[in-house]
């Protein structure tokens, strides 16, 4: 479109404004704080409550959730906190559009499709949430239950921190938590073992939703779904977290 030079100015005036906003959030957020690190969550009931990583909120001043169909982060608050679970759970001041839905029963199987969705440093943090597909790697070993967790082969990243782990008809499965440090374990085993994550599993983070008393819903009843519609149903109920000091 050929435009003015008048109508050109005021499209330059327009982005740089937009630019601004998105540059410098905190001042109209938390007067005095800016957001220092962010991490992943997802709303699981209609009353606003979202689920991360307890790490990814630990020692936060301020707290602020911003879903990937809202333009900017809003205030959120702090309802409870497990460290040794590595879980959190939130209140968003906004309005909830979206809930995930938890599998139940669960029956995971090594090798079963999973996709993990939030935001990913990859340099700088994604704007919009990130799809990644894998499949789960271990799931009944002993230690990672006693500890609560399992193993999934897939690309985890600082910033998925507290996203959902889905199953290929778009239920909860769990919650991320930390990758395996590969370098750590090839010192320690002499192998390389690369995009291994290790996840929160569901039946410790329902235990944690019943403490707080925070209601949430599963089934089993979905067919399998492809990746566009996965993704589109995982898009609509994740947030960014961010951590304001």
């Amino acid at each position: 479109e050929v435009v003015s030079d008048d109508r050109a100015q005021e499209i330059k005036a327009s982005r740089i404004r937009r630019a601004k906003e998105k540059m410098s959030p905190g001042r109209a957020l938390y007067p005095g704080l800016k957001m220092r690190s962010s991490g992943s969550g997802f709303f699981v009931s209609e009353e606003g409550h979202l689920l991360t990583n307890d790490h990814v909120i630990n020692g936060c001043q301020k707290v602020s959730v911003k879903p990937s169909s809202a333009r900017k982060h809003l205030p959120a608050t702090v309802i409870g906190a497990d460290k040794p679970d590595d879980l959190a759970v939130l209140k968003y001041s906004g309005r909830t559009t979206a809930v995930a839905k938890f599998r139940k029963p669960l029956n995971m199987r090594v090798g079963d499709k999973i996709a993990v969705v939030g935001h990913p440093l990859h340099g700088l943090v994604a704007i919009k949430p990130i799809f990644v597909i894998g499949k789960v790697r271990a799931f009944q070993d002993e230690k990672l239950r006693r500890w609560g967790r399992f193993a999934i082969d897939a690309d985890i990243r600082r910033g998925n921190s507290g996203g959902p782990v889905i199953d290929d008809r778009g239920y909860i499965v769990g919650v991320v938590s930390a990758k395996i440090n590969t370098p750590a374990m090839f010192e320690r085993t002499g192998e390389v073992l690369r995009d291994i994550g290790l996840i929160i599993r569901q039946d410790r983070v329902l235990r944690f939703l019943d403490r707080f008393s925070i209601a949430y819903s599963g089934d089993d009843r979905r067919p399998v779904l492809d990746d566009k519609v996965l993704f589109g149903l995982a898009h609509a109920f994740v947030a960014r977290i961010g951590c304001w000091k």
